[in-house]
């Protein structure tokens, strides 16, 4: 398959571990410096949700380090795309040399600094929905779906941006195909569960959404 022979491919690891690792550094400091305070905001916030008290009973059940551990890796997946925003120009040019051959359209820095501010406007709509929605993160089997759905929120404007905006204007991309860009932003994220191969979860996406606009370039030549 294209996707995972992509993902494996030397120049595009090269541009994944990068982003992976700011992101692991990043959350890693936050939470050693200051895990105290983010599982007693967690405890504190807890009390005021629907079910607080059986998911209080959960949690004292699991323990403070798994439930730090857990926040911690929600936290480096959520923000992979913000990293990544620096180097997915190596990572879409790779396909793009190796599979479609699209045009290039000039680009400046300028293109580089919307693309992470498409990134955090994400990740800050993404962390208030997760903030005011946390709660149903208790409920079995609907749990899955909402945590897939909240990255592809999180995930969906940002990748239609990285995948398109060498070749393409984004805004007509995802007004041709926004629900099919749905689609595959939300049924991709389930590689967030699968432990280790999730903190590559963007480069995923991104190589799934690429081929798709990619696709459509070569359809308009």
């Amino acid at each position: 398959m294209k996707v995972f022979k992509d993902l494996f491919d030397k120049e595009i690891l090269k541009y994944t571990f990068l982003p992976f690792l700011l992101s692991l550094i990043f959350w890693g400091v936050v939470f050693f410096f200051f895990k105290d305070e983010v599982y007693e905001f967690i405890l504190s916030y807890i009390a005021h949700l629907p079910f607080s008290s059986s998911i209080e009973n959960f949690l004292s059940g699991v323990g403070s380090f798994l439930i730090l551990a857990i926040f911690y890796y929600l936290a480096v997946v959520s923000t992979l795309g913000i990293f990544s925003s620096f180097f997915v120009e190596k990572i879409v040019l790779r396909i793009n040399e190796k599979h479609y051959t699209c045009p290039v359209r000039e680009v400046s820095f300028k293109d580089t600094l919307k693309g992470v501010l498409i990134s955090l406007k994400s990740f800050l709509i993404y962390l208030v929905l997760f903030v005011f929605t946390f709660w149903m993160l208790f409920i079995p089997f609907v749990n899955v779906a909402y945590q897939m759905f909240l990255w592809a929120l999180l995930n969906k404007k940002p990748l239609v941006f990285d995948s398109s905006y060498l070749f393409m204007d984004p805004e007509e991309v995802e007004k041709k195909a926004n629900f099919k860009i749905w689609v595959l932003a939300f049924f991709s994220s389930v590689i967030y569960f699968v432990p280790f191969l999730g903190l590559f979860g963007y480069t995923f996406q991104l190589i799934i959404i690429t081929h798709f606009v990619l696709k459509m370039c070569k359809g308009k030549q």
